[in-house]
């Protein structure tokens, strides 16, 4: 049976800044990837992961996908998971792996039911964004070029959905803010 709802966990990036692969690095007594994967579960959500080359090797009870060209953007990954998702999906996620928040934080997006919907903290929007089904196609056709996400998410309704984590702001692209935010969870 297929799930109402997807998540598509994006993990393919170099991760220059970091100097090591982000979708290895800990996190809650498992790796970011890992973490990323069981919490959409646990918000029965369908994870869909786009990895790298430098995460090709990694064996994640998830179906995954490739893209062998991270280099080209992030919309490339986008459009990679997006085909993996099922067709009648009511809702989907599009996360980066860096960028971890609890499952609440996806139900609470879900519950929305909106045609998209972003977490908010203290009146700062953050991550993930949560996309209706009907929205899939657009994921499909993103490029770097228009903007990809970003052009997708001005077209259409925002939802904010207030939450209580400073999580959702968090951007693990670099050691500083990677010891900052383990110190944190």
């Amino acid at each position: 049976m297929v799930s109402r709802r997807a998540a598509i966990i994006l993990a393919a990036g170099a991760s220059q800044r970091m100097g090591t692969p982000k979708a290895l690095l800990p996190w809650g007594g498992s790796t970011l990837l890992e973490y990323a994967v069981q919490q959409a579960r646990d918000a029965q959500a369908d994870a869909v992961v786009v990895l790298g080359p430098a995460t090709q090797q990694v064996s994640i009870d998830a179906v995954t996908v490739l893209n062998s060209e991270p280099e080209s953007g992030r919309s490339a990954s986008i459009r990679l998971g997006a085909a993996a998702v099922a067709d009648r999906v009511e809702a989907v996620l599009v996360q980066s792996v860096d960028q971890p928040v609890p499952a609440w934080v996806l139900l609470a997006l879900f519950a929305a039911n909106a045609e998209i919907a972003v977490p908010t903290f203290g009146g700062q929007r953050g991550h993930p964004v949560c996309l209706a089904g009907t929205l899939l196609a657009e994921l499909r056709e993103v490029t770097e070029a228009d903007q990809g996400l970003r052009a997708v998410v001005r077209r259409h309704t925002v939802t904010e959905v207030p939450v209580e984590t400073e999580a959702i702001l968090w951007n693990l692209n670099d050691p500083a803010s990677y010891g900052a935010a383990t110190a944190q969870s």
